[in-house]
């Protein structure tokens, strides 16, 4: 009996071992702008998830961020509740949850997250990503290392270009032209020709494209359905709507509808031709009822069956998934459902704060 005991305590504990140690990694592509000004996205990505995903929380800052800045943050229809906290920075706190278990058991190369990042100042950078939470379909951490991307921001390529083209052509065609070909014919028709058709378009273009629009209503409690109208000047060809909540249109003039409390960054981008133009407007939508005023934080809740009720003490805050208004501070959450036992969680809620907390697997009661 001794001996079998030892030989199942073993077995028990290379099980363990190899069901913690799974090898995945969370990275990001590198990202390579011509010049200070100039945007790119950089995809944020978990290369393996064997036991799917409930939910992650990341901290992802640029270093040093005088080189670079995130300007949004788009999610996968996957996590159908998302935040991301204030941008325009360089260090951006961004969470997620799949409520509708979209990313099952086995799935492989998920996008958490979509970074827009433009340059600042010529240089290299560093993108420093931090992992708060990240959960699978059990409520258990999934154990992860991290490979950091890379921004680079300029180029040394131009000055190569220009230098050569002039020391070869204007030394050969004086010498052999001027005594065979007519020189009254080059002069006349060369001049006359190029500016007139090359001067005119260019700069009308990049002096006229600007983007520009209006939303109506900025502000209401949801599901709330707001139409984006398009003033943009300059006759753009693509429009790119960025709504702020993970979601993006193509469309001249969308509407667009947001389920979820809180403030939205609106970002619209017109392009023509090689030409582009994006106006920015933070916190235009503002969609109300239980967004803190005052020092209090969101707790993004979870459970597994759904429909729970989860009170902080005698109070209750809400069901199942939903994302609840916390006092800041230490507190203590008590998730409940008929048929389940009750389950007690702890957690720290800084103020403005969206806190994602770990899917509750709730025990049926025997």
């Amino acid at each position: 009996m001794t001996k079998k005991s030892v030989i199942i305590t073993v077995l028990c504990l290379i099980l363990f071992i190899g069901s913690a140690v799974n090898g995945a990694t969370i990275s990001g592509t590198d990202l390579n702008l011509v010049s200070s000004g100039v945007s790119g996205t950089m995809d944020i990505m978990l290369d393996q998830a064997p036991s799917g995903i409930a939910g992650y929380q990341l901290e992802i800052s640029i270093n040093p961020g005088a080189n670079a800045e995130m300007i949004s943050v788009n999610f996968p229809a996957s996590f159908s509740m998302n935040s991301a906290s204030k941008l325009p920075s360089s260090s951006v706190n961004i969470v997620a949850v799949d409520l509708v278990d979209q990313i099952k058991s086995g799935a492989s190369n998920i996008i958490l997250a979509t970074l827009g990042i433009k340059g600042l100042t010529d240089g290299e950078a560093d993108v420093q990503l931090q992992i708060t939470e990240l959960t699978d379909d059990s409520g258990n951490p999934i154990s992860v290392t991290v490979d950091s991307p890379h921004i680079k921001v300029g180029s040394t390529s131009p000055t190569v270009s220009p230098t050569i083209p002039p020391t070869v052509e204007p030394t050969k065609e004086p010498e052999a032209v001027p005594t065979t070909v007519i020189p009254t014919e080059i002069p006349t028709t060369q001049p006359t020709q190029t500016p007139t058709v090359e001067p005119t378009p260019e700069p009308k273009v990049t002096e006229t494209l600007v983007a520009a629009f209006t939303a109506m209503p900025m502000t209401g409690t949801p599901p709330l359905t707001v139409n984006f109208t398009d003033h943009s000047t300059g006759s753009p060809k693509k429009w790119r709507w960025d709504f702020g909540d993970g979601t993006m249109s193509t469309i001249q003039n969308p509407s667009h509808v947001y389920g979820g409390i809180g403030r939205y960054t609106v970002t619209l981008e017109v392009i023509s031709d090689n030409y582009s133009s994006v106006e920015r407007k933070p916190e235009i939508i503002r969609i109300v009822g239980d967004y803190p005023t005052g020092p209090a934080g969101f707790a993004m809740v979870t459970s597994q069956p759904t429909g729970a009720e989860v009170y902080m003490g005698d109070v209750y805050l809400g069901t199942t998934p939903a994302t609840l208004i916390v006092p800041a501070g230490s507190r203590s959450l008590t998730y409940q459902k008929e048929g389940y036992q009750k389950k007690t969680v702890t957690v720290t809620i800084r103020p403005n704060e969206m806190k994602l907390i770990p899917k509750v697997m709730l025990k049926a009661t025997s």
